[in-house]
C-alpha cells in the first residue's frame, strides 16, 4: 500500500527518507489586489476563494498544497487606521479574537483543508509583520517607500507596531493549526529592499517579530516553513535567516543563484523547498512535457530527494496550465522508481 502523502510531506519535513519526492505549485485567485486585502469583509468573496482553491486540487491532485491568504491579507488594524507619520503606528492594536478576520479565516482555511479528506498536507500563506505593512502601504496608497521612510525616522515605533502585530499573528496561526488542519504556516518574509536600511537596523527593529512569531508557532506544532521571498527579482541575504526557529526554507533558487543543495548546506541540513523559476522565462511556465519533466529529474540528481519537496520559487502565473505541475509529480514520483 502506498504511503499517504500528508505522512511523506511530514517525512520530508523531518528530514527522513521517502519513497517519493513530493511536488506542489500554486498561484493566487484574486487579480484585484483590494479584493486580496479586504476580500474577507465580503462572505461571497470568501465563498469564491474557497471553490477555487477546492478546484485547484480536484483539478490537479497536488502532492502539498501552499494555501494562498487571498482575501485576508492583512491584519484589521493595519487596514482601517491611516499612516501619516510614524507617531500613527500606536493606532495599530490587537483585535477581537472573535473578529471576522479571524473567525472567518479559520473557519475558510477548514473548508478547504477538510476538501483534502486527509490525504495530503498543507501549509498556510502568513505575511509578516514587516510584509504586512509594507503591502498596506503599497497597495492601498501606492506608495512603496512609505515604509522605508518610516523606519528611517523612527524604527523602534516600527519595531513596536510589528511586535503587536505578532502577537496576532501567532493567536491566528495557533487557531488555524489547530482548527482548520493545516500542518504549519508558511511565512513570508523579505529583508528591506533599500540600502540606506542597514543589516543592524533590520536586525534590530525587523527580525525579532519574525523570530518571536515563529517561535511561538514552532511550539504549537514544529511543520512550519519560511519563505525568503524573491519576487519580482528582489534579493535577500539569505544567511540571516539560518538561525530563524523553523522546519523549513524556501527561496528564490534563480533571484538569489543559490541552488535547493546549497541552502540545504546553508541551513543546517533542514528541509527545504522550491527549484523552478516562476516567472513566465520560466521552463514550468513555457516548457513542454518532455522539457519540464527533464528539468525535474534534473532538480533531482543535482540536490538529492532527502529533504527535499520541488515547487515553483513563488508563486506562479495565473493562466499557467496546471497539467504542468502535474507532470512534475509523475516525473518526481517516477524517478523514484527507478525511471
Amino acid at each position: 500500500m502506498a504511503e499517504n502523502k500528508h505522512q511523506i510531506l511530514l517525512d520530508t519535513l523531518d528530514n527522513k527518507p521517502t519513497d517519493q519526492v513530493l511536488a506542489g505549485f500554486w498561484h493566487h485567485y484574486l487579480s484585484d489586489e483590494k479584493k486580496q486585502v479586504l476580500g474577507y469583509r465580503d462572505q461571497a468573496v470568501i465563498d469564491d476563494i474557497v471553490a477555487r482553491q477546492q478546484h485547484f486540487y480536484d483539478r490537479y491532485q497536488p502532492d502539498f498544497t501552499k494555501i494562498m491568504s487571498d482575501g485576508f491579507f492583512l491584519h484589521p488594524s493595519v487596514i482601517d487606521n491611516t499612516f501619516e507619520t510614524p507617531e500613527d503606528l500606536k493606532k495599530i492594536q490587537r483585535i477581537d479574537a472573535n473578529d471576522p478576520w479571524i473567525t472567518r479565516q479559520v473557519a475558510a482555511i477548514k473548508a478547504i483543508v477538510d476538501h483534502y479528506k486527509g490525504e495530503i498536507g498543507s501549509f498556510y500563506n502568513i505575511f509578516s509583520p514587516w510584509y504586512q505593512l509594507r503591502l498596506r502601504f503599497e497597495i492601498l496608497e501606492q506608495d512603496p517607500k512609505k515604509i522605508y521612510r518610516f523606519l528611517r525616522e523612527a524604527p523602534q515605533a516600527i519595531a513596536d507596531a510589528f511586535d503587536i502585530l505578532a502577537d496576532d499573528l501567532i493567536f491566528l496561526s495557533t487557531k488555524l493549526i489547530q482548527q482548520s488542519g493545516i500542518d504549519g504556516i508558511y511565512l513570508c518574509v523579505q529583508q528591506p529592499q533599500d540600502s540606506v536600511i542597514s543589516t543592524k537596523t533590520w536586525q534590530q527593529f525587523v527580525q525579532p517579530s519574525e523570530v518571536k512569531l515563529l517561535g511561538a508557532v514552532q511550539e504549537v506544532h514544529d511543520y512550519n516553513m519560511i519563505h525568503i521571498c524573491g519576487f519580482e527579482g528582489k534579493r535577500n541575504r539569505l544567511g540571516d535567516y539560518k538561525n530563524y526557529p523553523v522546519k523549513a526554507f524556501h527561496w528564490a533558487s534563480y533571484v538569489e543563484e543559490v541552488s535547493l543543495n546549497e541552502g540545504k548546506k546553508l541551513f543546517g541540513d533542514r528541509a527545504v523547498m522550491g527549484g523552478f523559476e516562476n516567472t513566465e522565462n520560466g521552463v514550468f511556465y513555457k516548457g513542454s512535457k518532455e522539457e519540464i519533466q527533464a528539468e525535474t529529474k534534473r532538480l533531482l540528481e543535482e540536490n538529492g530527494r532527502q529533504g527535499i519537496l520541488i515547487s515553483g520559487d513563488c508563486s506562479i502565473p495565473f493562466d499557467t496550465d496546471d497539467a504542468h505541475a502535474a507532470w512534475v509529480s509523475e516525473a518526481a514520483n517516477g524517478l523514484n522508481v527507478g525511471d
